[in-house]
């Protein structure tokens, strides 16, 4: 049990102390196994000028590849066998979810070739997606077993001293017994063996053939990388949970130490809904998550951490409400379920490809149009440049042009009949401009909260950090134009630059 908290974070902090120390309670409980932790060694810091010693060779990381079987999957098994991983201290440094290759399967399972039910168990093993992961014993589990044990320690000393009298000679009788009759396996197998879900998966823990497995299933993955990695994830906050308690959950993911890149809420049609959770079609409650996806706005996250993924799953915790409110109390899914709900109200990626296709999904890279305005271009021009860049902007064409009063009418057509239409089409005819093609995933309107609300006044009310705030004088010259959506855009880019192959600029973009 090992966690990681960065910066001052109060609340963050006693919520990860609180989850130790109850699992430290199950350990005792019997409930879930001790992991098996080497000796902790405390290395004293010492200033000295001197050179350091060069470190020796670190001993290679051992990696265990798990294969969860397609019966366990279907029947909702992986996130229990993945929590039990996690639990008994072992590090899940990937994993992905497919239905696995012939080549895959006897590749795997290349040591029973030659039991007589073989390739019946082929055709099992290809019927439907496995889950398979990579593990990792996880060596900074070894530091926290002692504060953990500290942390007991403390409480213990602050009951009466009679209570603890008798408690601590109950243990010293229990002990022998705990240790002779124990006889719990050990390590990774044991740990799920334990839990009666060895049967549902198929480890491979020999050095030898679990680094050919690892480099024949996740080609990818690298062993020479050295900490974790900054992943994206994408988050769903469901329509019961968004109208409820939208600002309570918004809050609890950036306690949690999560960046949130990119956020857009959108009402998905019913064909939407169902493109995106196609592979779930077969399950019995694929209409209810249907009706319920489709029954308001709904909240897409780009989430981004090291470990993003896991983390995010981690805290998720179990699929259902109910086993998130048994198993996981502290989970996501546990504290914010929603009575009138029949399914959990939070999503998470469950690998880096599914993230990937996720993201793209709810996040696709658009082309937009920014035109930064007479007075702004004269006063702030580099400023703003900067500062779209900075926010991941790619500017895939940029002109300066000098709008005539009957372009800028043009162009302003559909505020046309409204109050301030006149003096908008004079000012923008004033001095040149700079128009630019922004390009991004969810561009169109990502440069729209970047400039910030219309009015400058209340731009610097709520969104300080906005362009506009920094830069606008008034709600005339707000400094800065930006396409209403991804139609308007295509039209105004058309009006600016001509016929563009905007697909093109889509394909240029890389993903950051």
């Amino acid at each position: 049990m090992v966690d990681l908290v960065k910066g001052a974070n109060g609340p963050l902090l006693t919520r990860k102390v609180i989850e130790l120390i109850e699992r430290e309670r199950k350990i005792v409980a019997g409930e879930i196994p001790r992991p098996e932790l080497p000796e902790l060694m405390i290395i004293e810091e010492k200033e000295s000028d001197e050179e350091p010693e060069e470190e020796e060779a670190e001993e290679e990381e051992k990696y265990t590849i798990v294969i969860i079987k397609p019966d366990a999957v279907a029947i909702g098994k992986t996130e229990e066998i993945k929590q039990t991983i996690t639990e008994a201290g072992f590090i899940i440094l990937a994993e992905d979810e497919k239905t696995l290759t012939d080549e895959q399967v006897r590749n795997f399972y290349q040591s029973k070739s030659e039991e007589p039910d073989f390739e019946d168990f082929v055709s099992f093993m290809l019927s439907a997606p496995s889950h398979i992961l990579v593990v990792s014993e996880g060596k900074q589990a070894q530091d926290v077993m002692p504060l953990v044990q500290e942390l007991e320690a403390v409480k213990e000393e602050d009951e009466e001293e009679e209570e603890m009298e008798e408690e601590e000679k109950k243990e010293e009788e229990e002990k022998p017994q705990e240790t002779e009759t124990s006889g719990k396996p050990t390590g990774l197998k044991g740990a799920l063996e334990n839990q009666e879900l060895l049967n549902l998966c198929d480890v491979e823990d020999t050095i030898e053939v679990a680094s050919r497995q690892l480099a024949f299933l996740f080609p990818h993955f690298s062993k020479a990388k050295k900490g974790p990695e900054v992943e994206r994830t994408l988050a769903l906050i469901r329509p019961s949970l968004l109208r409820e308690r939208r600002d309570s959950i918004m809050k609890r993911i950036e306690e949690d130490g999560f960046e949130i890149a990119m956020q857009r809420e959108l009402v998905l049609t019913e064909e939407e809904a169902r493109v995106f959770y196609k592979e779930h079609e077969d399950q019995d409650y694929f209409p209810a998550l249907l009706q319920e996806m489709t029954s308001g706005p709904t909240l897409a996250l780009a989430l981004v951490k090291e470990n993003a993924i896991q983390k995010w799953r981690d805290l998720l915790g179990p699929k259902t409400v109910q086993e998130a409110k048994e198993k996981s109390p502290t989970s996501l899914r546990a504290e914010f379920a929603v009575e009138s709900a029949s399914i959990n109200q939070l999503h998470g990626s469950s690998t880096p490809d599914q993230a990937a296709r996720e993201l793209e999904f709810f996040f696709p890279v658009e082309n937009t149009l920014a035109v930064i305005k007479p007075s702004a271009l004269e006063e702030h021009k580099d400023e703003i440049i900067n500062k779209v860049k900075d926010a991941g902007f790619f500017i895939s064409e940029m002109k300066e042009t000098q709008f005539t009063p009957e372009m800028a009418a043009e162009f302003y057509k559909n505020q046309e009949g409204k109050p301030f239409y006149n003096e908008l089409v004079d000012y923008m005819s004033t001095g040149p401009s700079v128009a630019m093609i922004l390009t991004k995933e969810n561009a169109v309107e990502e440069w729209r909260q970047l400039m910030g609300p219309s009015d400058p006044e209340k731009a610097r009310e709520t969104n300080p950090d906005s362009l506009r705030a920094k830069f606008a004088k008034d709600i005339l010259r707000n400094a800065l134009h930006g396409a209403s959506d991804e139609e308007h855009a295509v039209k105004n880019i058309k009006f600016i630059f001509g016929e563009v192959d905007l697909e093109s600029l889509k394909h240029k973009y890389v993903y950051v």
